[in-house]
């Protein structure tokens, strides 16, 4: 078979083509790096809120698909975190190219071969519509790991509202999808769950991010967002932070993002009066549940399944991302080396006598 992706050595992690198809080009910046690994994943502050609508509220990006992972034993540790973005110029959702047969995910899992718990958080609900496909993709690679649990956390539902004429298509596959549980849980993100995305996918994070209260139209739009993913599927989510009923009014989704959340004011005029450094080391870890304290294995070990052949992985670092990392990384020191020998000298056995 064809290779189906590409996976690049980068400074902190790997970037990988998911399409060997896929070229730089000027439609799409993200082409053809849509899915990066390790430290390489983290994001911007600005880009976070951007997407995801944290912390100040939902924005209407609708062209902008972002997707965050993270794969983990049966015993709960966390073997490879990374992320996903769509693609504007071929229109590619983020888990219609994770998921795909054959692809990066499918050959990750069986590299690892020992992998439980799949995590996913992203700023849309996934979506069944035609060209994308990405809740059957998810079904099938379900049905092919069948002792994966996976757990899908988003900000904003896609295209369930009676206005968008595939609104029946992913309303009934996310019932679909929900009728899974315990298995598979749709959970909108919510309280202490923004702050662990913080703290493992987001670099350079205002301190006051990870400790002050979710703000109102935040915390709104989320307990909104539950009650009505609980419409759609009929299930309750199970993992959900969310206060009592506040008397805040509900406040729309700013049409556009405001120019002056994008430039260098915008983290100075977050974080006033805090320091704006790296986030903090939390000694506890963020604040996500233990998954298997609520939901049983599903069986001790994956069966044994034939990897994906043909694929390239960790090739050298690409010629762009060289040049961009040159721009970057200081430029490099000369340093003296200095060799030193030893010398052992025998000693004349005319001055051993006179010893």
């Amino acid at each position: 078979m064809e290779n189906i992706y590409q996976e690049y050595l980068a400074t902190q992690g790997t970037v990988v083509k998911p399409y060997y198809w896929l070229t730089p080009n000027q439609g799409c910046s993200r082409c053809p790096y849509h899915i990066q690994t390790g430290e390489e994943a983290r994001i911007s502050y600005a880009e976070f809120y951007r997407t995801f609508g944290f912390p100040y509220g939902p924005i209407l990006v609708p062209k902008q698909h972002l997707l965050f992972y993270e794969l983990k034993t049966f015993s709960g540790t966390s073997v490879q975190k990374g992320h996903a973005t769509n693609c504007v110029v071929f229109d590619l959702h983020p888990e219609s190219m994770l998921f795909e047969t054959g692809g990066y995910l499918d050959s990750s899992v069986c590299h690892y071969e020992n992998i439980g718990y799949l995590t996913l958080y992203s700023n849309y609900s996934p979506c069944n519509e035609y060209g994308h496909c990405c809740i059957s993709k998810i079904y099938d690679f379900l049905g092919k790991y069948p002792s994966i649990r996976l757990d899908i956390y988003f900000s904003q539902l896609y295209h369930t509202t009676h206005e968008f004429p595939t609104a029946p298509w992913n309303r009934e596959a996310l019932r679909s999808l929900a009728s899974l549980w315990p298995r598979v849980s749709l959970n909108p993100l919510s309280g202490s769950f923004w702050q662990a995305l913080l703290y493992s996918f987001v670099k350079n994070v205002p301190a006051a991010s990870l400790y002050q209260p979710i703000m109102p139209a935040r915390a709104l739009a989320d307990r909104s967002n539950v009650q009505q993913i609980q419409a759609i599927t009929g299930i309750a989510p199970y993992f959900v932070d969310v206060s009592s009923e506040t008397s805040y009014p509900i406040q729309e989704p700013y049409k556009t993002v405001p120019q002056q959340s994008m430039d260098n004011n915008f983290l100075q005029q977050h974080s006033r009066g805090v320091s704006n450094g790296l986030i903090p080391v939390i000694a506890l870890g963020p604040p996500v549940p233990f998954l298997t304290m609520f939901a049983p294995s599903y069986g001790l070990q994956q069966q044994s399944y034939s990897k994906p052949r043909n694929i390239v992985r960790h090739l050298k670092m690409p010629e762009e991302l060289k040049e961009e990392r040159k721009r970057i990384l200081p430029k490099e020191t000369a340093v003296q080396t200095v060799q030193i020998t030893k010398e052992f000298v025998k000693e004349d056995k005319k001055d051993r006598r006179k010893k």
